[in-house]
């Protein structure tokens, strides 16, 4: 199970571009709000009629409909032209800001940064939904005023800039934190070193608002930035012609694959837990891996009869580090340093995030329980030859939930959510515990109901519960380890190709890997070899894949889970 900081929220308002419409564009647009209600409703008659087969009445509200038509595509034109018209920095409109477009955010770098209250509301940050790209041009190119307040666009994360929408921050607020949030990097450096694509500039200043807990053992000095381990790995693959889409299948054929893509490694008496992180242009996944150790190991190992460093490293920017000497805690990848082509070493970051007071984050961490998995239909529709014994299978310790819900006290506790796992659990759940008894209560049993209407609902659907979970993705850091401190550019490693090593289910031979979303048929079914050797290397619940296999093509290493 991964757990998120979702318990410490925090209150702004969100509003859309209709918001900022100075009183002629207002009156307008309500016209356009009653012709576009109006349109609806000869929509709904329009069917309503068709289906009648009322070909006189039909006839009758297409004319309607084009002559609605014609009034809407007149006052869009009208309000473009006012859009236009406006030379004014545009004010936010008091009405607005009510209870009703109040949404809560989860506690993060940028909400620390702004001193911003949990469970209060706050006008530091203001959400802005685009429906007019006119209006949104415009206050993104001037900002805009609320309570005599000046607002400026900061940033739309990947999620945001799909749905239209934008965050605001008050412009005295930007300029007092302006380098803490980007780490001192400023916009006239980024254009001087060539410029960046503005929706991954965006995207990368939205880290800060990422949901996070702060890292409190955090030290920036004892960090350090690597290049990425890429080797080449024979497999069968198909290859799609980008001009006539012709699949040709090829054997034995040499892909390049980045296996630490947005991966990097903490020593395990930082964290002995893996876990998601946020800097400021900084961001991935961190896993416990006792780099230190396998230092120290082959600088002492008897075959080291020339008495060779093997912690000296060279960064990405040239500069060479000694692992040890210098007690590097967490090795970053070059992958997870979005802009690092703006700095001129890491020093120069390392400095910066000192002198701004930046902050270092947690989004994800890694429990020490882990909760079954539901599997989907699309990852059931692409197991083409499954009988119908094997569909009951697994569809077993759902249809056993189903049955044994309504008698069964443990099963009614741990659908309820009432588990040692459930760290944030609700009063109901509290009391539960305390009084399993109160599962005899008319509420109780309601409730129970309708959590059982849902699961049938969910089961025919496909959504089953399976003997597995979810948990992160690492490459073979042993591997790894060769590569960067060894110097081979291509490792062994400790995994072959096939292989994975997965503790979680140390009692399973086999391991189904599957990623959600599924997209196309990412079976990947792999030997989970457990072994000694590599439980001293590989000592959190992450699933560790091999450096000789081509699984990160088929996952496309984002979130995943196993069933045996």
């Amino acid at each position: 199970m991964i757990i998120i900081a979702l318990d410490k929220q925090i209150h702004i308002y969100s509003v859309d571009t209709s918001a900022f419409y100075n009183e002629k564009e207002q009156k307008l647009y309500k016209k356009l709000q009653r012709l576009y209600k109006f349109k609806n409703i000869l929509k709904q008659e329009r069917i309503k009629e068709s289906k009648a087969k009322n070909t006189q009445r039909c006839n009758k509200i297409n004319k309607y409909y084009k002559r609605n038509n014609k009034r809407l595509k007149k006052r869009k034109e009208e309000i473009q032209k006012l859009f236009e018209e406006n030379y004014k920095i545009r004010q936010l409109q008091e009405k607005a800001i009510n209870k009703y477009n109040i949404v809560s955010v989860f506690e993060s770098s940028l909400n620390r940064i702004l001193q911003m209250k949990t469970n209060e509301i706050s006008t530091n940050l203001i959400i802005v939904t685009a429906y007019f790209f006119e209006i949104l041009e415009d206050i993104v190119e001037h900002g805009f005023i609320y309570k005599d307040e000046k607002y400026v666009c900061l940033t739309a994360s990947a999620g945001q800039i799909r749905k239209k929408k934008t965050v605001f921050i008050k412009e005295k607020l930007l300029l007092t934190y302006y380098n803490t949030i980007t780490c001192g990097l400023s916009l006239q450096r980024i254009n001087e070193r060539g410029g960046v694509n503005v929706n991954k500039y965006l995207a990368y200043t939205a880290l800060n608002n990422s949901a996070t807990d702060l890292i409190n053992n955090f030290n920036i000095n004892k960090t350090i930035v690597v290049p990425d381990m890429e080797t080449e790995v024979a497999g069968t693959v198909d290859f799609i012609s980008d001009k006539t889409y012709k699949i040709e299948r090829k054997e034995n054929e040499l892909i390049p694959v980045p296996h630490t893509d947005g991966c990097g490694m903490i020593i395990p008496s930082m964290s002995k837990k893996n876990m998601m992180i946020r800097l400021p242009w900084v961001k991935g996944l961190l896993i416990s891996f006792p780099f230190d150790k396998f230092v120290k190991e082959k600088n002492e190992d008897k075959n080291n009869i020339n008495n060779i460093n093997y912690g000296i490293v060279t960064d990405i920017y040239g500069q060479k580090h000694d692992i040890l000497k210098e007690d590097i805690q967490i090795i970053f990848t070059e992958s997870q340093f979005k802009m690092h082509k703006y700095y001129k070493n890491w020093d120069e970051y390392k400095n910066n995030f000192i002198k701004y007071n930046c902050q270092a984050g947690k989004c994800n961490e890694e429990e020490d329980d882990f909760e079954k998995a539901k599997i989907n239909y699309q990852m059931l529709q692409t197991l083409i030859d499954m009988s119908d014994e094997e569909l009951k299978i697994i569809c077993n310790k759902t249809i056993k939930d189903i049955k044994n819900i309504g008698s069964d006290v443990d099963i009614m506790m741990r659908i309820l959510g009432v588990s040692t796992k459930n760290k944030n659990k609700n009063y109901l759940q509290k009391s539960l515990k305390l009084y399993p008894e109160m599962l005899q209560e008319q509420y109780c049993r309601e409730v129970i109901k309708q959590v059982k209407k849902s699961m049938v609902k969910h089961a025919r659907s496909g959504r089953i519960t399976i003997n597995g979970t979810y948990t992160f993705i690492s490459p073979d850091l042993y591997a790894f380890c060769e590569f960067l401190f060894l110097h081979k550019s291509n490792p062994k490693g400790l995994l072959n190709d096939g292989e994975v090593y997965c503790n979680v289910f140390r009692n399973y031979k086999e391991l189904d890997c599957l990623r959600s979303p599924h997209l196309y048929i990412e079976h990947a079914i792999r030997k989970n070899i457990i072994d000694k050797e590599k439980a001293k290397w590989f000592t959190t619940n992450a699933l560790y894949t091999s450096c000789h296999d081509l699984i990160s093509k088929i996952l496309m290493f984002d979130r995943h889970y196993m069933s045996k």
